[in-house]
């Protein structure tokens, strides 16, 4: 079999991309190219098309005099992302579920009891990247290919808020999203598709309460 090696430029949007969704690079930090070809051991011309890329992505902004940095976080984003979110998720959720298959539907159940081991070990990162494991694999199965990019277009901005939420917020009960997935998981098996695009929404519109409640608490100090 064939792998593709991937560019430097690949590499670079990988590397970059990682590191904002992950919050090593705060919202609002600058970033220099030259610093970055150092760090990254690419070459200006490839870390330029990465940066390209994420800031067609929305996580990186340049402005007119050239100089660029990580997008902030802002309340009337979250608004936004989130209640674009709500709508096509539970669109896709729904989708997935009247296409759902037994071989698929294990599948969504081992990634739900390693979301739920993470989930009671405190292991908030690992909750976090389980749920988004299991929001892909169920998203999968739809086979709605408009709403899928619009969803791979967002992901950048949808993950930097699940870890400002997992990560910024003393109350985030990693817990919770574990039963919510669960609930969803009941409905899925009974292929259930209005209840599962229903709780999916719920649980998306929930998500967007704490995102909130941790920009105003980052705002108080």
């Amino acid at each position: 079999m064939n792998v593709k090696r991937k560019s430097s430029a690949d590499i670079a949007y990988d590397a970059v991309r990682i590191k904002i969704i992950e919050l090593e690079y705060a919202p609002e930090k600058q970033l220099v190219e030259e610093e970055l070809s150092a760090q990254l051991n690419v070459s200006r011309t490839p870390l330029r098309q990465a940066l390209y890329r994420l800031e067609l992505e929305g996580l990186i902004i340049k402005q007119a005099n050239g100089r660029m940095h990580v997008a902030p976080i802002t309340l009337v984003e979250a608004e936004e992302v989130y209640k674009v979110r709500e709508v096509i998720e539970g669109l896709l959720a729904r989708e997935a579920t009247l296409n759902m298959t037994d071989e698929k539907l294990h599948q969504l159940e081992d990634v739900l009891v390693l979301m739920k081991l993470a989930a009671e070990q405190g292991r908030i990162e690992h909750t976090i990247m389980y749920g988004s494991e299991f929001h892909s694999k169920l998203y999968a199965l739809s086979s709605n290919q408009t709403a899928k990019r619009l969803m791979e277009q967002l992901d950048g901005q949808i993950e930097r808020y699940r870890r400002i939420s997992g990560y910024k917020n003393p109350e985030y009960s990693p817990i919770l999203p574990v039963h919510e997935h669960e609930e969803i998981m009941k409905y899925i098996r009974e292929r259930n598709a209005d209840m599962v695009e229903e709780e999916m929404r719920k649980h998306i519109m929930r998500n967007l309460t704490v995102a909130k409640e941790t920009l105003l608490l980052s705002l108080e100090n």
